[in-house]
This record gives structure tokens, C-alpha cells and sequence, in this order.
């Protein structure tokens, strides 16, 4: 079962490989942002929520998974590569909890600080995520993750431009993907790195016309603590 649930995550990443990209973006600026998966809007959620549960349906639990809950903090900065070219510097804190070897599930409280020459505000967000391992090893792990969520900033985000003189709102929705990797110093810390794409836009709850939208790509880094250890 779990090689049919691996196979149908590579179908559905892989099957739209001549479809469209959204406008202005690069295929190396958003790899995965293709349509239909278009990770970087609210798909950044479904579609890993999808995988979810059709793993837990159709997979068998493993008694023996050790380390099954654990902590995180992080700091990342990604960079607009549309104009204004807004930076965007992130404070992650969040829980992860493994449902199987090769999959997790999570949540994390993050502050959202973008900025550029029209917009300087702060935001604090809530985002539930998935992260599916391509490898889970006691000594190091590789995985891709996805999720997305709400943010509020103080400011309404983003402002408006020479290039673009749509303004953005307070309430948006957030949607990040990327890779990890996940080193163990010891049984009950690990130190993590990983590139994602960054997506901010408010889904044109207000129309497009109050929809100008952020994406970028950047870097993070952490630390993880296990809640559960077990001592090996």
C-alpha cells in the first residue's frame, strides 16, 4: 500500500508537466506552481492534506516509530523576485508529529516581517503543514513539505507600486513548500536547513482588484527538540 501511495504523489506532481505557469513566474522561480497543483495558493494545502489521509487510510500504522512527536524554531528570508523585489523575514516556531515513517503532520505560529521601498508592516500567522520523507534515517532525514494558512498584518499588505497600484489587505492567506534537512546531534535535538517558496496573496476575498499578491524563495534554519525520545 504505501508504494501505491508514493506512486499517486508522483502522478500527482508529474502529470502536468506541459501545463500552465502563473504569469510572470519562471519555472525556476516557483517550480511547483504549475497548474493545477499550484502549491503556491490554497492547492499548498488541499493537495498535501489529500495525501494525508489517503496515506493514513491505506497504510498500516507502525508500532515501532520512534521520536513521533517533537518541536521546532526557526528563522528564514526569502527574496520577491517580482517587483518591488520585497524581502520577507520569518520567525517560525511549530510541533510536528509523525503519522507514518515517511510522512508528518504540523502546525507553527510564525511573525512575518516584509519590507521593501513601498512596504514596511509586521504579521503574525498560523499554518498547518505535511512533510512527506523521501528519507528517514535516525541520523539524518530529507523531506519536501507543504501548507498553508492565515496571516494578519498591521499594515495592509502589499501597497501599492509604479508597476502595480493595487493595494493589498490586512487578512491574507500564506502557503509555503520546499526541502528540508534534518541532521541529529543527538537522540533529542537536531539541527535543520532547507530552501521553500514563500506565497502571500488574500485569494481575491476583496476581488482582484485588491489581490496584487507576494512570491518569493529563500532559505531557513533551526533547531528541533523530540518530545518523545526514546533512548536508543
Amino acid at each position: 500500500m504505501k508504494r501505491k501511495v508514493i506512486l499517486l504523489i508522483i502522478v500527482a506532481f508529474t502529470l502536468t508537466v506541459k501545463a500552465q505557469y502563473p504569469f510572470g513566474d519562471k519555472w525556476y522561480q516557483n517550480p511547483l506552481g504549475f497548474k493545477p497543483v499550484e502549491l503556491h495558493t490554497n492547492m499548498g494545502f488541499i493537495i498535501p492534506a489529500v495525501v494525508v489521509a489517503g496515506g493514513v487510510l491505506l497504510t498500516a500504522k507502525d508500532s515501532t516509530l520512534n521520536n513521533r512527536l517533537s518541536v521546532y524554531t526557526e528563522g528564514g528570508i526569502t527574496f520577491g523576485y517580482k517587483y518591488p523585489y520585497t524581502t520577507v523575514v520569518q520567525s517560525n516556531t511549530g510541533v510536528n508529529f509523525m503519522l507514518r515513517k515517511w510522512m508528518s503532520v504540523g502546525a507553527e505560529f510564525s511573525m512575518t516581517s516584509p519590507f521593501d521601498e513601498y512596504n514596511t508592516t509586521l504579521g503574525f500567522s498560523m499554518r498547518p503543514f505535511a512533510r512527506f520523507y523521501m528519507i528517514n534515517k535516525p541520523s539524518w532525514k530529507f523531506w519536501f513539505e507543504s501548507g498553508g494558512g492565515i496571516v494578519y498584518f498591521f499594515d495592509n499588505f502589499p501597497k501599492p507600486t509604479t508597476h502595480d497600484s493595487r493595494l493589498g489587505t490586512y487578512w491574507n492567506g500564506t502557503t509555503k513548500y520546499g526541502l528540508g534537512l534534518q541532521i541529529a546531534i543527538n537522540n533529542k535535538t537536531s539541527l535543520f536547513c532547507g530552501a521553500r517558496h514563500l506565497h502571500i496573496s488574500n485569494g481575491n476575498t476583496k476581488g482582484a482588484k485588491r489581490n496584487p499578491s507576494h512570491d518569493s524563495n529563500g532559505l531557513f534554519a533551526g533547531i528541533n527538540w523530540n518530545i518523545d525520545s526514546d533512548n536508543e
